[in-house]
């Protein structure tokens, strides 16, 4: 064989393993670049789920806190309504004739069954006709005065009765509640 013939083959074989290894080294490339490109997708679609999970807690927890806010101010605005009604109430009672208050509490009277004991008014109670509960009731005037809007306190051994206006008021807005409330929600 020749020299040149040999130098030949020789060339033809360089070119040949040189292009096996660029080919073979492209692909390692190619596979390279692939993999890195599906880790990348990857770690973008973990981003994103973290992403929106993150985002989907905070809207939960900002639409709690809304709705929080949100019961509180309708609490605060029904309990100023439901005193404004209790402070109607006991405007209608204390502008009522004497005779509609002294017998307001008349009844009041029945209903606990009174028979005797201490009759102890409010500091701001001057129409109930005392006397005429003190003879009807068999009740002794105290000469104490308590805190309160109008009415009495009658006392008789350890047993108290409130028959003060705001007791009343306040027991009349608790048995009447619900019926309240739906008034506010205007479900009435």
């Amino acid at each position: 064989m020749s020299l040149e013939r040999i130098v030949e083959r020789l060339e033809t074989e360089k070119r040949t393993k040189i292009e096996e290894i660029k080919n073979k080294k492209e692909k390692e490339f190619q596979e390279f670049v692939a993999k890195k490109e599906k880790e990348l997708e990857e770690w973008k679609e973990k981003q994103k789920r973290s992403l929106k999970e993150k985002l989907n807690r905070e809207e939960n927890t900002l639409a709690a806190q809304l709705k929080l806010k949100y019961n509180a101010e309708k609490l605060r605005i029904e309990s100023d309504a439901i005193a404004k009604v209790k402070n109607l109430v006991l405007e209608r009672l204390k502008s009522s004739s004497n005779e509609v208050y002294n017998k307001i509490w008349e009844n009041l009277l029945e209903r606990e069954s009174i028979k005797s004991g201490e009759m102890i008014l409010t500091k701001n109670e001057d129409k109930i006709d005392v006397d005429y509960f003190c003879k009807k009731y068999s009740l002794t005037l105290s000469k104490d005065r308590m805190e309160g809007n109008g009415g009495f306190v009658i006392q008789k051994d350890n047993l108290v009765i409130d028959l003060t206006v705001d007791t009343i008021i306040e027991e009349l807005v608790n048995k009447n509640i619900l019926e309240i409330a739906q008034i506010l929600h205007g479900e009435r």
